[in-house]
């Protein structure tokens, strides 16, 4: 019972973009809507959502408006992850942490990350062991009816995206987060990660042996 009348935890979790980036300090959007349904957090700790969320985490919780928690990392902007595909070593990595399973790929080839399903949450970035990984404005439109950045759609789709993961990790009792199962997998994430480096050394001295070819401009 929130004020004068009862909110669900499903009302609370209508007001997040569902970006599951866990800027909030939890690990997907509804676990923060269920401690702010136990009123065991505050308003003010969706960056993505902006003052758009805490307005309405505001009004339906009888709370008093304030700005984005200190400790929450400011919002950059609608992003998406991009992959240099060049330098990917298919390892699947970053393939676990993806909230709604915008990323493709299997072992030993090439990853591609489905842009349209993006939520910018950067959370693949960190699991890359060769910084293959990157983030990119969002050059789609952008026309959402609540949250300017993010289409009342994809909000929706990613909400579903999420929960269907979870359903799945759940029936297949598969883990969440990626655990290399055996020392030969290791063995082959770090061999792939030791020739994707001297891969980027030789490069690199080749472009400085050509460099001190051409001599010093005149």
């Amino acid at each position: 019972m929130h004020g004068t009348r009862t909110v669900s935890v499903g009302e609370i979790d209508q007001c997040l973009p569902q970006t599951q980036c866990t800027m909030c300090g939890f690990p997907k959007c509804l676990d923060y809507a269920e401690a702010l349904f136990r009123d065991e957090t505050d308003i003010n700790r969706c960056s993505p959502g902006g003052d758009s969320t805490i307005h309405a985490l505001a009004e339906i919780l009888d709370k008093t408006i304030k700005p984005l928690a200190e400790d929450c990392e400011s919002f950059p902007g609608r992003q998406v992850a991009r992959i240099q595909e060049e330098n990917c070593i298919g390892c699947t990595l970053c393939i676990a942490p993806c909230p709604v399973d915008a990323i493709i790929g299997a072992s030993k080839f090439m990853h591609s990350v489905l842009t349209e399903e993006c939520t910018g949450c950067r959370l693949c970035v960190e699991y890359c062991p060769v910084d293959c990984i990157e983030l990119i404005d969002w050059s789609g439109e952008i026309y959402g009816s609540f949250w300017q950045e993010f289409r009342d759609d994809e909000v929706s789709r990613w909400r579903d995206l999420t929960e269907r993961r979870q359903q799945r990790y759940i029936c297949n009792s598969e883990k969440p987060d990626f655990i290399p199962e055996s020392e030969d997998m290791r063995m082959q994430i770090r061999s792939a990660v030791n020739r994707e480096r001297s891969k980027r050394w030789k490069k690199s001295r080749r472009s400085a042996g050509k460099s001190k070819s051409l001599g010093p401009a005149i």
